[in-house]
């Protein structure tokens, strides 16, 4: 099974083939373990370009351009069964949908409307998905649209704040950490839907979230959500302290700028520091103490937060997962093994793993493992739709997690 992997940020316009299967051991034999639990081996061929120059309209993505862009670098790789990208697609019947959305599927008759009915609040993702839609229009396969990995839904608990009517809706990095604490779980031997893990996303926002049956139990959130410090996102501030930043303080506050782009652009490590990369930060490590102050503290707080979020779970941990960005700082990576190695084996995962977390959506959905939404809704009550946007493998299982990203 493989699929076109596409995203399109500020800057580049990345596209990968992702070729997922299952392993060797499962695909010759019956597994122990139950197919929604299986893992997929996955590999991807990548390719990216500047989302500037020729293959801009003005400030626009010019659509025909990225198009063949993209045909040549695919030229030569097999057909796909679907593309794939990030986007959260409105509920036009106003709860039609039971939930969010995991995977959202568009067969290749319904592509032009969507090319017309674009959803909205989509951020950066409206030019990927617009090119994403020409793309599949062109190879006439399904477009699989993946949430944007922003929120999810998490139990009433982990939600009350202890002021009456006010919830907390804490966003995180979704698709990136559940992938990682699925692959964990694997590697110590366990089901997904059964082990408990903690998996802690660092970067420039860092979110710390706690899975168990296979669904997140509590988290950090990231951002204004909360969460521990990341390269440019503050850490957890208390209410006293935010009552003077509200009120002036003895800084200048509050901040000239949003207090989005305050809390989550000028904050984290590059405030403390002045160094913009975890590259920057390593090489300055031996020598600025102003780098050794700020990575102590960073250490701290995401510890704290693991050991928050472990609190969420009903038994101990079976791994914790130091995944984002910032886990390529192998110094910072080695003090935080050695606090939380006591709870559960840790594993380091660097890198920011957008794409395989995509790709790994898309193929469970294909596989059948996990509910495929119909778009427009009006067309899975269409004969045959349900079975077509299962996937030919269709096992009749629900997924044993939920992906709900929200605009």
């Amino acid at each position: 099974m493989r699929v076109y992997v596409l995203s399109v940020s500020s800057s580049r316009l990345k596209v990968a083939l992702a070729e997922l299967n299952l392993p060797e051991t499962e695909a010759a034999a019956e597994s122990s373990l139950p197919a929604p639990d299986s893992r997929l081996d996955l590999a991807l061929t990548r390719s990216d370009f500047p989302a500037e120059g020729e293959l801009l309209d003005g400030t626009g993505l010019n659509l025909d351009r990225a198009l063949a862009c993209l045909q040549q670098t695919a030229a030569d790789w097999p057909r796909p069964d679907a593309v794939v990208t990030l986007a959260q697609w409105d509920d036009p019947a106003g709860g039609h949908w039971a939930g969010r959305p995991q995977v959202i599927r568009i067969e290749p008759e319904h592509l032009a409307l969507a090319g017309q009915d674009l959803p909205t609040g989509a951020v950066l993702g409206i030019r990927g998905l617009r090119l994403a839609i020409a793309w599949a229009q062109a190879l006439a396969v399904p477009l699989l649209t993946v949430p944007l990995p922003q929120s999810t839904e998490l139990p009433a608990e982990a939600r009350e704040t202890g002021i009456p009517g006010l919830k907390r809706d804490p966003r995180f990095h979704v698709l990136n950490s559940e992938m990682a604490a699925r692959e964990a779980a694997f590697d110590v031997g366990k089901r997904f839907s059964e082990a408990a893990v903690v998996t802690a996303h660092l970067g420039s926002t860092s979110s710390v979230t706690a899975y168990q049956g296979g669904r997140p139990v509590g988290s950090t959130g990231s951002g204004l959500s909360g969460g521990p410090m990341g390269l440019r996102q503050a850490g957890p501030v208390p209410p006293a302290t935010l009552q003077q930043l509200i009120q002036g303080g003895e800084q200048g506050w509050p901040p000239r700028h949003a207090w989005t782009e305050f809390w989550t652009g000028e904050g984290g490590l590059r405030a403390l520091t002045g160094y913009s990369t975890v590259h920057e930060l390593m090489a300055a490590e031996e020598t600025d103490p102003r780098v050794q102050a700020a990575a102590a503290a960073f250490v701290h707080q995401v510890a704290c937060a693991v050991g928050q979020q472990a609190g969420a779970l009903t038994a101990r941990p079976d791994a914790i997962v130091l995944t984002g960005p910032l886990a390529r700082w192998d110094s910072v990576m080695g003090r935080l093994e050695a606090r939380l190695s006591w709870m559960a084996p840790v594993f380091v995962v660097p890198g920011d793993p957008e794409f395989e977390a995509v790709a790994h959506a898309a193929g469970r959905a294909l596989l059948g493992w996990s509910p495929v939404t119909v778009w427009p809704p009006e067309a899975a009550a269409a004969p045959g739709v349900a079975a077509g946007a299962a996937g030919a493998h269709h096992t009749g299982h629900h997924s044993d997690s939920h992906y709900t990203g929200s605009r």
